[in-house]
């Protein structure tokens, strides 16, 4: 397959990576797959349990997905050129193919790791932090573009631009037929420098969705137990060694780990608390979702940790439950903002399990 490499990362092969381990956290098989020759990722065949037949050992292909960045600039090598912020907005071109239930797709955009809302094909739609949206057919090449003010950037800056879609995104357990997400929701990671040479003009914030629902932020660490290696111990032993190149988290919600769904009471506050653990000197920057939208506090939407050697980092959180609808779907995302301090090891953006939260 002749695919181009980013200069800084090789984005193709962490993201192939990134779709495998979040297929092995839910143990699904992956087998490989092709795409065209102008998508800079590409993803293995989703050979995943099927959410609607629990306890079975039947599997099924429910669809594959690859998208990337569109005839992008090359310099002599063929190495992807960074892109290029001149003022005002940044219109990057992208170009995306499916099939399957992986046709119903969403995409969520990060700059040096934080949440960028963005408008979807044209400067008159609105700013979401995330446009889902139906593929036609199966595997057909789609063009479209993001459309977006940086969210932080000053002149002369060389960020990181993160583009993850996520698969069947639509999709909501609806505590009849369905109560957990299963295979749905997993995410698919492309990236792309971005140098500034002009500094991010302000949003204006009445554009931007904001959901401050969050109180009572909290980060803080504890030390990594025994019990905590062997619950992670599934589809291979996790010790202290394993974590020096590997990262992990959990989402406990009012003290539980949850990762299918909850009931929820209709006012009163939920509280998180997200830990990640793992490879010492990434440092993350977390963002956490209700419905595909990011929340916030009064003053930030995502919150930054750095994972050190024998400890947990933790990020605590309330959530006001008078502002949450009837079905929600929660989850975390957190984004590798050093990865280039770590050349020689795969590092990728991870996000928990899709969480309903039901009224």
């Amino acid at each position: 397959m002749d695919q181009k490499g980013d200069t800084i990362l090789n984005t193709m092969w962490r993201s192939k990576l990134a779709l495998l381990l979040a297929i092995m956290m839910i143990l699904a098989v992956g087998c490989s797959n092709k795409g065209s020759d102008n998508m800079e990722n590409t993803t293995s065949n989703e050979i995943i349990k099927n959410p609607f037949e629990e306890n079975t050992p039947n599997t099924m292909v429910l669809g594959n997905i690859s998208h990337g960045f569109t005839n992008p600039q090359l310099d002599e090598k063929g190495i992807i050129l960074p892109l290029q912020y001149n003022g005002s907005e940044l219109k990057v071109d992208y170009s995306v193919k499916a099939s399957g239930k992986a046709k119903n797709v969403g995409f969520l955009v990060f700059v040096d790791g934080k949440p960028q809302p963005y408008k979807f094909n044209s400067s008159e739609a609105p700013y979401e932090y995330m446009h889902i949206f139906e593929l036609e057919g199966d595997d057909q090449d789609t063009p479209l573009s993001f459309i977006f003010t940086p969210v932080t950037g000053k002149k002369g800056d060389n960020l990181h631009v993160s583009i993850a879609s996520v698969y069947n995104p639509g999709f909501i357990p609806d505590m009849k037929a369905t109560t957990s997400f299963g295979g749905y929701q997993t995410t698919l990671e492309s990236g792309r420098s971005l140098i500034f040479n002009k500094n991010a003009e302000a949003l204006n914030v009445s554009s931007i969705p904001h959901q401050e629902i969050l109180s009572n932020v909290r980060i803080s660490t504890e030390p990594i137990t025994q019990e905590l290696l062997d619950k992670h111990s599934v589809m291979e032993k996790v010790d202290m060694a394993t974590l020096d190149k590997k990262v992990y988290s959990d989402l406990y919600v009012d003290g539980s780990l949850r990762q299918d769904n909850l009931q929820i009471k209709k006012s009163g506050t939920l509280h998180l608390s997200f830990k990640l653990f793992g490879h010492p000197g990434i440092r993350y920057r977390s963002t956490i979702y209700i419905n595909h939208s990011a929340l916030s506090t009064k003053n930030a939407v995502s919150f930054e940790t750095k994972l050190t050697k024998g400890n947990i980092a933790i990020i605590e959180a309330d959530i006001d439950l008078e502002k949450l609808e009837n079905f929600n779907t929660l989850y975390i995302v957190s984004i590798p903002v050093n990865a280039n301090d770590f050349p020689d090891d795969v590092i990728i953006l991870d996000k928990t399990p899709s969480l309903l939260l039901y009224k």
